[in-house]
């Protein structure tokens, strides 16, 4: 019984600081290696589908199914009946509603959907562009 040795217990910032140190030891040699940085390191490849010409319905369904995979689309409906047009924009419109993804106007019918997990930035307009849409 004498050799009873008493061990405190790691106060709360203790815990902390051993959760966030190093474990292993610094290799000196090698400190000239700049490690990638995670900005520029992609997690996987992140695909783009533009779509010139959307002339069919079977067309936009190939645009919503790259939706639904996690697909950007840039959908030109220029050349499609006015009444197709808005057939394809009405469903589109849903597809990407049910995705919860983006939705934006680049130019007079031509549409950027972008699936939930893209950042999509619009900058605001130049006095000169909002004069000529005026």
């Amino acid at each position: 019984m004498d050799d009873v040795e008493v061990v405190e217990r790691p106060g709360a910032f203790t815990r902390i600081k051993n959760f966030f140190a190093r474990s292993e030891p610094i290799d000196e040699e090698n400190l000239d290696v700049v490690p990638k940085s995670p900005r520029y390191q992609s997690l996987h490849r992140y695909s783009i589908v533009v779509r010139r010409q959307i002339v069919s319905f079977q067309d936009a369904v190939a645009a919503a199914d790259g939706i639904k995979r996690g697909e950007q689309q840039i959908l030109n409906i220029t050349a499609a009946d006015p009444a197709l047009r808005e057939k394809i924009k009405d469903f589109m419109c849903g597809v990407n509603y049910a995705e919860e993804g983006t939705w934006e106007e680049i130019g007079e019918h031509v549409y950027l959907l972008a699936p939930p997990q893209a950042l999509v930035e619009v900058a605001p307009s130049t006095p000169r562009m909002a004069a000529t849409r005026n």
